[in-house]
């Protein structure tokens, strides 16, 4: 891992995702992409008021926000804690897109702090993160809570059955001294797979991952989510791996995704990989 990617809105919670960032970084002699995007502001005009002059006055907007952003951003990266680490820093604009410019960038791995989205929020528009993790072109590590030391014991990875999984996916880094090791299936009501054809199955996904030995644990629930989350809590994990797909559109829409779900809820950090 050379490269991990902050992206932030530069509120608090920032710290919340740097810190780990900075804690991988100095394990694994990386350097950090701090991000923020820069929201251009519109004013609400009559289309028949567009003048030389008002354009002039939405550039003066944009220039003293960008400025403003410029030096919060400097201000997070240069935090006296962070010393030792390689922290760039880069700024772009909403008329780019967020996803595009975090997208530009060359990351092994991206952090970002979330505190999720419920209720209608999440239905309707879902949350930032839940928006990055769908389109990331990297493994995306999203912490909750503030986190003193990065080193997860306790990490379960959900699966599905699925042949995806079987390619090789590397993780961007060690998840234990022994790597992956604790699995568990979620089977719901309506799911007719039997508990002996899940295990086979998990034998042939360890032999194709190259997992000596491992645990699964046939959890039943009413929805993966729901049941990957209670789990996680009962075993006490510190870490949960899972795999999407990255779901777009209508079909993101009617099937939404298992980890955009479990990470909106988690309150202990979530590593999704791209399947």
């Amino acid at each position: 891992m050379k490269t991990i990617l902050v992206p932030t809105d530069l509120s608090p919670m920032t710290t919340n995702a740097l810190a780990v960032a900075v804690g991988l970084a100095r394990t694994y002699g990386a350097e950090i992409i701090l991000l923020h995007t820069v929201v251009y502001p519109l004013i609400p005009q009559p289309a028949g008021d567009f003048t030389p002059e008002y354009s002039m006055v939405m550039a003066e907007h944009y220039e003293d926000t960008y400025q403003k952003a410029r030096e919060a951003i400097e201000k997070l990266a240069n935090n006296p804690a962070y010393t030792g680490v390689t922290i760039k820093t880069t700024l772009g604009s909403s008329l780019d897109g967020l996803i595009r410019c975090i997208n530009e960038q060359p990351a092994d791995l991206i952090v970002l702090a979330s505190k999720g989205a419920s209720g209608l929020a999440e239905w309707v528009e879902g949350s930032t993160a839940e928006l990055i993790v769908r389109y990331a072109h990297c493994p995306v590590l999203v912490i909750k809570q503030p986190i003193e030391h990065f080193q997860p014991e306790t990490v379960i990875c959900g699966i599905d059955i699925d042949e995806r999984l079987k390619k090789f996916h590397p993780s961007p880094f060690r998840l234990t001294d022994q790597g992956l090791q604790h699995f568990v299936y979620v089977l719901t009501p309506t799911d007719a797979r039997q508990p002996d054809g899940i295990r086979e199955w998990m034998d042939e996904f360890a032999l194709a991952k190259g997992i000596g030995q491992y645990t699964l644990k046939i959890w039943l629930d009413r929805s993966v989510p729901a049941g990957i989350l209670r789990y996680a809590d009962e075993v006490k994990a510190d870490l949960i791996v899972l795999y999407t797909h990255g779901h777009k559109g209508l079909q993101h829409w009617i099937r939404g995704s298992v980890a955009e779900d479990v990470l909106n809820h988690s309150s202990i950090p979530v590593l999704i990989m791209r399947a």
